[in-house]
This record gives C-alpha cells, structure tokens and sequence, in this order.
C-alpha cells in the first residue's frame, strides 16, 4: 500500500511540474532565446521536482515489492 501511495504522489507531482514546464515555454513566444528559456526552466525548483518525481517511478515501477500470495494470512 505504501509503494502505491508513493506512486501516485510521485505521479501527481511528475503531472504537475510538467505542466509548469510547459508553461515556461511560452517565454518563447515572447521573444526570448531557446538557451535563456532552457536556462530558467534548469534553475526553477519545478525542474528538482520533476526530476525526483521521476526517478521515484522509474525506482517505484522497475523493482520487485514483497511478494504476498492472496488469502495467505498475515
């Protein structure tokens, strides 16, 4: 139950800091250059975010949990 709890926190954030991101590319549009807009997205904290929500699925998804038979007790 923990491993889908932090999954979905993860999944929740990876959403959400991508979004942002998204949103940073609009600083295009107003006439700055693809390396400044590249350059504020590395610095923004929403960057950290996305880059540790990430890695917490790929860890989360790519390794085995406790393996538990149904109707086993305890």
């Amino acid at each position: 139950m923990t491993r889908f709890f932090i999954f979905l926190i993860s999944y929740g954030l990876l959403v959400m800091s991508t979004a942002q991101i998204i949103i940073y590319l609009n600083y295009r549009t107003l006439g700055h250059t693809w390396d400044a807009v590249l350059y504020y997205i590395v610095r923004t904290p929403d960057f950290a975010i996305l880059v540790i929500s990430a890695v917490t699925m790929i860890i989360i998804v790519s390794f085995r949990g406790p393996l538990r038979l149904p109707f086993s007790s305890g």
